[in-house]
């Protein structure tokens, strides 16, 4: 528990007073410990930092996860529901956007931040390929290559988040979710022939079949918050 305090504590210290305003000395007082109680938990303040950038891009991910539906819903709604959470409130929170640049600015020059960074956007991919992988495997799309969508659908979904919590009075949500919803049409359709297999592949994703259905969840809008 001392060391999830830890995290918490330098989180907390990151959304206040960003990376150059976050010490040791500060975390300690936060998290109420000593400075050697840190030292005993944490070799460096890079690793604590990298600690607290895999805590926090774990439980988003479990939240979203934990959002995008159960087994009994098709995997179209599951996918809808992951949209959803991708945009929710707390994850366009203007401070925890703040943490992420902190975090992104030193995935180049710390080798822990580096470690954390690709297991954890692994991670991320691996939730998207499952949910794509289902997606295939029900009919509703041609055979694609569920490994490169979900890599694409990842990036798609980074970009409007980005856009979101930098420029708000852009778009809104519920236009956010639209257009993860029309990508995901044209993944159905398939319109986007890069990721498509051809029928000679070995383990396809998916089938023809559900070209219909695509253009059917089409014309329902997008639930989402405005």
């Amino acid at each position: 528990m001392r060391r999830e305090a830890l995290v918490e504590a330098t989180l907390r210290s990151l959304r206040e007073f960003g990376h150059e305003g976050t010490s040791i000395r500060r975390i300690s007082a936060a998290a109420g410990v000593s400075i050697g109680l840190i030292n005993h938990h944490f070799q460096s303040k890079a690793e604590l930092i990298a600690a607290a950038y895999e805590s926090l891009a774990t439980s988003m991910q479990e939240s979203m996860r934990e959002r995008s539906g159960n087994a009994t819903d098709s995997p179209r709604a599951r996918l809808s529901a992951f949209f959803r959470a991708s945009f929710a409130p707390e994850i366009l929170e203007p401070k925890v956007f703040s943490v992420w640049l902190v975090f992104w600015s030193m995935v180049m020059h710390s080798p822990e931040m580096r470690a954390v960074h690709d297991r954890t956007y692994r991670q991320y991919r691996s939730i998207l390929e499952r949910l794509l992988e289902a997606l295939g495997a029900s009919g509703a799309a041609p055979p694609f290559k569920p490994r490169m969508a979900a890599i694409a659908l990842s990036a798609l979904l980074d970009g409007l988040w980005v856009e979101l919590s930098l420029s708000p009075a852009t778009f809104k949500t519920a236009e956010a979710i639209t257009v993860c919803e029309d990508w995901v049409c044209a993944l159905c359709d398939g319109a986007l022939p890069g990721l498509l297999l051809s029928r000679d592949t070995p383990g396809r994703t998916g089938s023809r079949a559900g070209r219909g259905r695509a253009v059917q969840h089409r014309s329902t809008p997008a639930p989402g918050r405005a």
